[in-house]
């Protein structure tokens, strides 16, 4: 993570790595928002990654409209510190090329202290197509922390 904001990437990348739940904000083609916690895994490249029941009203959503929002935080800081991070992207759901890769990082988040492979415990194949529960990935397009110098961007996109 090099660049203008080094500090403040290595901020967000520190936010990222001790926050398991997200905000994720949708909203209709029409326009009628939702917010919804979630909890999610990040890449090497900062895509996001959760996993969801399909019928859920934000994968409806993003389905439908694919800009997304989000907010991650640690809701327990004393109050005055509010560090986390804003962002927005596109949300798509996760497909056959990645699906290994999102289930791996889950599994590692979710199952730290696991022996057990992360595609035996999630089978790849009951993540895609008409699956009730899918992996959805989100492409940041900008990022933001907040915290003592109110909101400053920073360089978390996804590739």
């Amino acid at each position: 993570m090099e660049g203008h904001y080094g500090a403040y990437e290595e901020k967000a990348k520190k936010i990222l790595d001790n926050c398991t739940y997200m905000a994720v904000g949708t909203s209709t083609k029409r326009g009628i928002p939702w917010v919804a916690p979630v909890l999610f895994v990040y890449d090497n490249d900062f895509n996001i990654y959760f996993l969801s029941a399909v019928d859920a009203l934000h994968s409806k959503n993003i389905l439908e409209n694919a800009d997304v929002a989000v907010s991650i935080f640690d809701s327990r800081q004393e109050i005055g510190v509010s560090e986390g991070i804003q962002a927005r992207g596109k949300a798509s759901l996760v497909e056959k090329d990645d699906i290994e890769n999102a289930i791996t990082l889950y599994c590692k988040k979710v199952f730290p202290e696991s022996d057990m492979e992360p595609t035996k415990r999630y089978v790849p194949e009951n993540y895609l197509g008409t699956a009730e529960f899918r992996f959805f990935r989100i492409k940041l397009t900008a990022a933001y922390v907040t915290g003592e110098d109110r909101r400053v961007e920073v360089g978390l996109r996804g590739k």
